[in-house]
């Protein structure tokens, strides 16, 4: 088995990778093709993202509900795919308002669960296989996905401007169908067939379906430190152009720097976690860490400051970004397929909730604003994941819960 488990993960971080690509892609221009390119009004796009988030919400919970009860995980993973290509498909062949509709809505978010499913399938592989091994094989994957958004954002871009900018559509369109096909070349080899866990006794340790407080205030705190960082998403390419007088090229330069600090960072965690640390500390002073970094890009004076910053915000959204996928694949004790799918729930929320605030909170382009909210907000999830698990806090993984 041993000799197996290397090829193995080559194919799934190279589908991380891709599943990085089917983001990065079209997300910075989906504004930009259903407003600017198919004619849509802002409430009538903004209508769209909400209902498919909210379609996204429950299309996660349903497929996490069923992944653990499927005879193969690598289905799921399948099926994402192949909506993927179906959805971005549509998109990219037909251009029009419609044919956008009817992706947005009901298509893509089911591709988009392929995110959760994909890491419900690395943990369940890795825990069954290496089970020392599964917190750190879930920071090296989330740490390709990253690499991902390094190289694919100014790619992409240059290619939307030399030649159309539905053609990033395709893009995405073609890395869902390599992502199948590296799932169905899975397929062939027995090895890496994931099924449902075995059936526990009603006593059994692993079969708890209630999540006690501090799980609870765990989440919330995720989902609290999220929604500060799609503050921080929202207003810091805004504060580049408006406040420090930088460039379209310059926020994309920071993007780029942001990506970049974080994969080396993301990789020192997985190995510290549970060795060194809970999840619970590492967790909570990210949060704190990234209202700190917030605070200090206020006091920011040109664009270098903010670049040379990110190397403290590396350090913090690295852990916010992959250890929160550990801790949350940990909440539902025995059902990692549908413990991975409150991920995109959270993220779903957050999203949600980070854009409700910045509409409330940049009104006269006051972006800087935005960020004094969002330092408080992220050094709250801080505190609300400290306080909440407090007796956990100093344990490590071998003695701890989430």
């Amino acid at each position: 088995m041993a000799t197996r488990i290397p090829p193995l993960s080559l194919m799934l971080g190279t589908s991380m990778f891709l599943s990085g690509v089917t983001f990065a892609t079209t997300l910075p221009y989906a504004a930009i093709v259903g407003i600017e390119k198919l004619g849509m009004s802002n409430a009538t796009y903004a209508a769209l993202v909400s209902a498919g988030a909210a379609v996204g919400a429950v299309t996660s919970l349903l497929i996490g509900y069923v992944s653990d009860r499927v005879p193969d995980r690598r289905i799921l993973v399948l099926v994402s795919s192949l909506a993927g290509v179906i959805g971005y498909g549509l998109i990219y062949l037909f251009r029009n308002q419609m044919s956008f509709s009817i992706a947005t809505v009901f298509i893509i978010p089911l591709a988009v669960a392929i995110f959760s499913q994909s890491f419900s399938f690395v943990r369940a592989f890795y825990s069954e296989r290496a089970p020392g091994r599964a917190d750190m094989m879930v920071s090296v994957m989330r740490t390709i996905f990253s690499a991902s958004w390094v190289v694919v954002p100014p790619a992409a871009g240059i290619i939307a401007a030399l030649t159309s900018v539905f053609d990033v559509y395709l893009i995405t369109c073609l890395a869902y169908l390599a992502i199948g096909t590296i799932f169905i070349l899975m397929m062939r080899n027995p090895a890496t067939r994931v099924a449902r866990p075995a059936p526990k006794s009603a006593a059994g340790p692993t079969q708890g379906r209630t999540l006690d407080a501090g799980t609870l205030c765990g989440l919330l705190a995720i989902l609290i430190v999220m929604i500060a960082m799609r503050l921080v998403q929202l207003a810091m390419p805004l504060m580049i152009v408006n406040d420090l007088g930088g460039s379209i090229s310059d926020v994309g330069l920071y993007a780029g720097t942001a990506a970049l600090t974080e994969i080396p960072f993301m990789l020192l965690w997985g190995y510290a976690v549970g060795r060194y640390f809970s999840k619970v500390a590492i967790i909570a002073f990210s949060a704190a860490l990234l209202g700190v970094y917030i605070l200090l890009v206020l006091r920011a004076a040109t664009v270098m400051d903010v670049l040379i910053l990110q190397v403290v915000n590396g350090v913090a959204a690295s852990a916010l970004l992959s250890i929160n996928i550990s801790y949350v694949q940990d909440t539902i004790k025995g059902r990692i397929g549908l413990s991975s799918s409150l991920m995109d729930v959270i993220a779903i929320l957050a999203t949600l909730g980070g854009a409700a605030l910045f509409g409330t909170l940049s009104a006269g382009s006051d972006y800087r604003q935005v960020l004094w909210a969002a330092a408080a907000i992220a050094i709250l999830g801080g505190v609300v994941m400290g306080v909440g698990n407090f007796g956990r806090i100093r344990l490590r993984r071998s003695t701890a819960s989430p």
